[in-house]
């Protein structure tokens, strides 16, 4: 019987550490946000480290949950509710869902113990790289559906740019994904990770 409070006791103190961590990653991401710089629909921002951080901990629907709230507040911020603001808290979301289902997917290869002992991490970079275009695809989309609601950009600023998008959010992605890997081993010495992510 004490095993068992033992590790109900040891549980509820990781689910409590899970909720706390995913609530500073989403007012980092939302802190981050701040810093972002763009200049004609090239948005150069490296509020997604929270998300890659939090698939990486935890999974996809946390990671999702991060992004999506991050976001929001975001957006609350500086624009308002519109028609438009679920449509630009998705992107940001769903690289949380691609990166988290990515460590479930390709487990060994996308494990804590891989990416942070291993010297050259490809498939962690490469899951980060394609998360990003999968975004940037769909903040593009977003202009879009903005523009024919509101008028807001033209075709040029959203098409005539996408490549320079495209290419920007790589190398956002890139620098994030290194960057989340010593913070990922100080969290991962502290024992702040799901058992998806370090399988």
């Amino acid at each position: 019987m004490s095993n068992l409070n033992y590790h109900s006791n040891r549980s509820n103190k990781f689910h409590a550490k899970r909720l706390a961590t995913n609530g500073v990653l989403t007012a980092m991401f939302f802190a981050l946000t701040m810093f972002a710089v763009e200049i004609a629909g090239i948005k150069i921002t490296f509020d997604s480290l929270p998300v890659v951080l939090s698939a990486m901990l935890f999974g996809p629907i946390d990671a999702f949950c991060v992004g999506f709230l991050g976001a929001f507040l975001e957006q609350m911020m500086n624009h308002g509710f519109t028609a438009t603001t679920i449509l630009w808290i998705l992107p940001p979301a769903l690289r949380g869902v691609w990166i988290g289902l990515g460590v479930i997917a390709l487990k060994k290869a996308m494990s804590l113990t891989y990416v942070l002992d291993h010297k050259r991490p490809f498939v962690y970079y490469l899951v980060c790289i394609v998360a990003a275009v999968v975004t940037s695809c769909g903040n593009t989309l977003v202009y879009y559906l903005d523009s024919k609601l509101y008028g807001y950009y033209t075709y040029a600023l959203i098409f005539g740019v996408f490549g320079v998008r495209i290419l920007s959010g790589v190398i956002c992605a890139v620098l994030t994904a290194t960057l989340a890997l010593p913070i990922l081993a100080a969290l991962r010495k502290a024992k702040l990770t799901n058992s998806v992510a370090i399988q």
